[in-house]
């Protein structure tokens, strides 16, 4: 799709939503069965804010149908959230790398006509966006 101004809702309805739940307490909460992949106890993980990501990202079902299929949407949303968030576990940068990518998306996504699948990529990304700088926030701030 191609939009004739920037829309505002795909840039920040996504980041405030991994904003928000970064700063909430779910970030305190362990699920038992990943214990593989959570924090030492004490101290907060971004694991179950990224579980409810990946749990709302089925509300783009909802989003308006010129988008495309919304199908696409969704599993683009999905790859992005994984892909921003598991190579974090390996290499700690990688919240820098992907909050630039945002952004660069941010810029040129509007002003092309991409397929639905691309737009949930882009929508993704902005949640992870959203979840780094709200770990971030939460962390040093709260």
């Amino acid at each position: 799709m191609k939009w004739d101004s920037p829309p505002i809702w795909p840039v920040a309805v996504p980041s405030l939503l991994g904003f928000v739940l970064a700063c909430s307490p779910l970030r305190a909460y362990k699920f038992e069965a990943l214990s593989f992949l959570s924090t030492p106890e004490g101290q907060d993980s971004i694991l179950t804010p990224m579980i409810c990501l990946i749990l709302l990202s089925g509300l783009l079902y909802f989003s308006p149908e010129e988008l495309g299929s919304r199908k696409e949407l969704i599993s683009g949303a999905l790859v992005a959230i994984l892909f921003g968030v598991l190579p974090l576990a390996l290499f700690d940068p990688w919240l820098v790398i992907m909050v630039l990518l945002w952004i660069q998306q941010s810029m040129s996504v509007p002003r092309h006509n991409f397929p639905p699948f691309r737009i949930g990529l882009w929508i993704g990304l902005g949640a992870v966006s959203g979840l780094f700088v709200g770990a971030l926030f939460a962390h040093f701030i709260l």
